[in-house]
């Protein structure tokens, strides 16, 4: 990767050098983990899920992707792009309305409901599955407590079922007090350009 510049103001430029991934500790390289991924550029963000789902199909594993309906179109044109039809067989992508927003905010009953049933709808084969969820909410002042709750519950379920889950956050819509909350809920942290092992992670 090049390094890149920004401008400052008139004539003036600073170099940012991009954070380097260890090859042995990426979203690529695990098979198991719980994944708190804040983002900020829309097209990183789509290099990340093809990069997720392309993984996936490597591994013969089925891909759930839980998603703003604003981005299922983009999303199922990427995959069009990337993946043929017998591959497509095994991707799985749902609109996040019915998770975050039809039963309120952070509502964990229903959306482990939901998501129950999506993963059962797909997985009859019994493969391995992977899931990305673009998790949003309709208020301007999320529940922290709720919130907590619902990933504490979804990161017992990833352990429990041996697989990988990204819980994607866009970064306008996360404040500190909910950003160190995310962290001490996920093994891993990942940002566009990161991906670590969260030192803030806290099992209860």
């Amino acid at each position: 990767m090049n390094d890149c510049f920004f401008r400052l103001k008139e004539n003036t430029y600073i170099e940012v050098r991009p954070i380097t991934i260890s090859s042995t500790q990426s979203l690529e390289s695990i098979t198991v983990g719980h994944v708190y991924y804040l983002f900020q550029d829309k097209d990183v963000y789509m290099d990340h899920l093809i990069s997720f789902v392309n993984t996936g199909i490597k591994r013969d594993e089925n891909i759930l992707i839980i998603e703003s309906m604003k981005n299922i179109p983009k999303i199922n044109t990427e995959l069009n792009k990337h993946f043929n039809e017998a591959q497509k067989s095994n991707i799985r992508v749902v609109n996040n309305f019915d998770y975050y927003f039809a039963s309120g905010d952070f509502n964990t009953k229903a959306m482990l409901a939901h998501f129950a049933k999506d993963v059962v709808l797909f997985n009859e084969e019994n493969n391995s599955i992977r899931t990305w969820a673009n998790v949003e909410w309709a208020s301007d002042d999320p529940d922290a407590e709720k919130l907590k709750l619902y990933e504490a519950t979804i990161d017992d379920f990833v352990l429990d079922e041996k697989m990988v889950s990204v819980c994607a956050y866009s970064h306008n819509s996360i404040t500190p007090m909910l950003d160190l909350i995310l962290k001490k809920l996920h093994y891993y942290q990942m940002t566009d350009e990161s991906f670590s092992v969260s030192n803030l992670y806290k099992k209860p």
